[in-house]
């Protein structure tokens, strides 16, 4: 499975070659020019995925959407995404802005972990 760049351009010119083809890569969190190729920021941000997510609401409890962000070190965008997917999914619920792992997503965090250690 390809991971494709998803680029949103910006109104920001490149200190480089003067271009105003900059665009903000959605998936790591960069600006760069599409000119001459110079990442002009780089957020310190990493992917997340559903079984981390999990793990942090396991151990933590009930989390706020911007602890959860600061325990992963995610970006708000790849964090919202994977968020929403695990609330359509059932396994998380959010009650008074605080979410929390379901009962589904209690027994999915188990299955997954019984797979990390092999058995």
């Amino acid at each position: 499975m390809s991971h494709r760049r998803r680029l949103k351009f910006t109104k920001s010119t490149c200190p480089i070659c003067g271009s105003k083809e900059v665009a903000r890569d959605d998936h790591k969190g960069d600006m760069l020019c599409t000119n001459c190729g110079h990442i002009i920021v780089r957020e310190e941000t990493r992917a997340v995925g559903k079984f981390q997510i999990a793990e942090a609401l396991k151990r933590e409890g009930k989390l706020k959407f911007e602890h959860m962000k600061e325990i992963t070190g995610a970006s708000d965008a790849s964090l919202y995404s994977v968020v929403q997917n695990m609330e359509n999914m059932g396994l998380i619920q959010q009650i008074g802005g605080l979410y929390s792992l379901s009962k589904k997503g209690q027994r999915w965090y188990r299955q997954r972990l019984g797979q990390e250690w092999g058995y």
